[in-house]
């Protein structure tokens, strides 16, 4: 009182709530727990409704990539087949001499166009074929009187792609409203062909897209009335059949990162200002053209739910406020006392919970031993955590560095035979070496360091069907696995090593009739085997030994003194031990005539299971 007489009269009272309260025990317990209880409740309902919010974004953006990637592949599929028959027409020589002797022929001139409109009724997205001899002759369907599109300058770029036919922009007058409506067209230059390797340019095909079959189209793909679609030039950000061209067309000109696809990548999504308000974009390209699917759906209407359940969880938490109040007016009045509570947590320490913490109350001797006894534990519980993690971090730290080790013998080895055969001839063989590579190379580059065995044999499947090209008919391989085993988790890329082996090792050496086995089978509740067979020649009992030996001892140390061409089995050996504990492994087996054999036994691990769990590696 004394001091609080010697200060100011402003300050005594801004003071009085503080000594009114810190004057008594139960006021002092009473407005502690209301802190408490109001950040918490403020903490869960803020908490609730980010994450909430932020699930809703992910389901919207995932939606929305999902109906623009559905929507993309079905109109370029559309678009494959237009230039599918353009390229028909390309390689025909009768349709070449048509265009050449275009006029004088009017049965070949009635047939065609026969053909025309028959393309045009089984394809409703197209409204529009022409074919122009560069003479002056044409032939078109589609009930169009004349073009009413710049022929010069499509005939120009078609010309100038020398035979390989390109999508362009271009434009048509609608009839009934007499507005200029944007669309694509194919353009496709028609040769002359013969065996010198000049080929005269006789004509140019021309096939146009409905506008009002995409509009249709756009309209049909818009979710619910969450999202509008429109078809956008990426060049310039310009709106090319819109949903609602006011709305979008000056927001696109400022958002040229939406257009800016990267290799492999061609869907984006990002978020902008529209009217005042926040807005989710989604882009897919649309290949071998400049235009873009665009998607967009104001946040205000995805997050509708999500603000409604905020003024539910506001009273709901004012009332939970409340009522705790209210209790803990009733426990303030009857609380045990610091000591007892000092009690309580040194027995919580003895049981080995650290994070205990006890409510420093006063400034006196018991409050002294209580603010102490909480620094003890929280440093104890803090240097238990960091030893904990600095454990998980190295452990995570060695898996990675070893599964970023990629022997590179089977990538040169495709990349050769890919090249061989393109400088050769055309073959079928080329696309699907191309696609079975980019496959593994997706699989390879994928996040986590953990995969389904499901996975890992699909992946080693791929990888058999490039192998089953380059040796023909000098291979044969099965694949088997027992049900109920696909969802095991295993290192990503543990098996490749070894089947690459039984091709460095055995197929290579044999002329004829290789084999090669791969079964997977549950040996018990928690183990199973995955066997690694191939008739290949034997190895030496010598060099069996001592690998099988170092295969024993495997230590990271041993496995980076190894040499290259045993660096893959110590590569699997080493990820298996850190990931399932020594108890498990891979062993070698090799006779004369009998082939080699290659046993990996793991532990059955789903996704529920900690990684390092039951891991005797220390």
């Amino acid at each position: 009182m004394q001091v609080m007489r010697s200060l100011p009269i402003i300050a005594q009272i801004l003071l009085m709530p503080y000594y009114f309260i810190t004057k008594s025990l139960y006021r002092k317990i009473w407005f502690c727990f209301f802190i408490m209880i109001s950040i918490t409740v403020t903490i869960l309902g803020m908490d609730t409704y980010l994450q909430t919010s932020s699930e809703m974004k992910r389901i919207a953006i995932g939606n929305m990539e999902q109906i623009s990637n559905q929507s993309a592949a079905t109109l370029e599929s559309y678009m494959a087949n237009v230039k599918n028959v353009a390229w028909d027409y390309f390689g025909d020589k009768n349709f070449q001499q048509f265009v050449k002797k275009m006029g004088s022929e009017p049965d070949t001139y009635s047939h065609y166009s026969a053909k025309f409109s028959q393309f045009l009724s089984d394809n409703p997205i197209v409204d529009f074929i022409m074919i122009s001899q560069l003479d002056g002759y044409k032939l078109s369907s589609g009930g169009v009187k004349s073009m009413d599109f710049d022929s010069s300058s499509l005939e120009e770029m078609a010309i100038a792609n020398d035979g390989k036919g390109v999508w362009l922009s271009t434009y048509m007058i609608d009839t009934i409203t007499g507005k200029q409506v944007n669309t694509l067209i194919f353009a496709q230059a028609i040769k002359l062909i013969n065996i010198n390797l000049n080929s005269p340019i006789v004509g140019v095909l021309y096939i146009r897209l409905s506008p009002q079959y995409l509009n249709k189209w756009l309209g049909n793909i818009a979710s619910e009335k969450q999202g509008e679609y429109a078809l956008v030039d990426s060049k310039d950000g310009k709106v090319m059949l819109p949903a609602n061209e006011e709305r979008l067309n000056n927001q696109m000109k400022e958002m040229d990162s939406l257009f800016a696809f990267s290799y492999g990548v061609s869907s984006k999504y990002l978020y902008g200002e529209e009217q005042g308000g926040k807005t989710l974009f989604v882009s897919n390209e649309l290949h071998n053209t400049s235009w873009v699917l665009v998607g967009k759906v104001p946040l205000r209407v995805l997050l509708k739910q999500v603000n409604a359940l905020a003024v539910r969880t506001i009273f709901i938490g004012a009332i939970c406020l409340l009522g705790a109040m209210i209790i803990a007016s009733v426990l303030a009045s009857r609380i045990i006392t610091p000591l007892k509570q000092l009690k309580k947590g040194f027995v919580s320490i003895e049981k080995g919970n650290y994070e205990i913490s006890i409510p420093v109350r006063s400034r006196d001797e018991i409050g002294y031993f209580v603010k102490h006894f909480n620094r003890m534990a929280q440093e104890i519980n803090m240097l238990i955590s960091k030893v904990y993690e600095s454990e998980l971090i190295k452990k995570d730290a060695q898996i990675k560095s070893l599964q970023s080790q990629i022997n590179p013998h089977f990538l040169y080895n495709t990349l050769g035979m890919i090249d061989s055969l393109a400088a050769l001839h055309e073959d079928d063989r080329i696309s699907l070496i191309s696609s079975s590579l980019a496959k593994m190379f997706r699989y390879n580059i994928s996040a986590g360091y953990m995969s389904t065995l499901q996975a890992e044999i699909r992946q080693l499947e791929t990888y058999l069907t490039v192998q089953q090209i380059r040796f023909a008919d000098r291979l044969s391989y099965t694949i088997e696995m027992e049900e109920g085993l696909q969802t095991i988790l295993i290192p990503k890329l543990l098996l490749q090593p070894l089947v690459e082996n039984s091709f460095i090792h055995g197929i290579d050496h044999i002329s004829v009739g290789g084999e090669i086995r791969i079964r997977v089978i549950s040996l018990s509740d928690t183990d199973a085997a995955i066997i690694v067979w191939n008739n290949g020649p034997s190895i030496e009992q010598q060099k069996l030994q001592a690998l099988q030996v170092m295969l024993e001892q495997c230590q990271q140390q041993n496995y980076a003194s190894n040499s290259a061409s045993s660096i893959g089995i110590f590569n699997v050996q080493y990820r298996i031990k850190l990931v399932y504990g020594n108890h498990y492994g891979l062993t070698i087996q090799s006779e004369e005539e009998q082939g080699t054999t290659v046993t990996v036994l793991v532990k059955k691990m789903g996704v529920e299971e900690p990684l390092y769990e039951n891991n005797d590696r220390g």
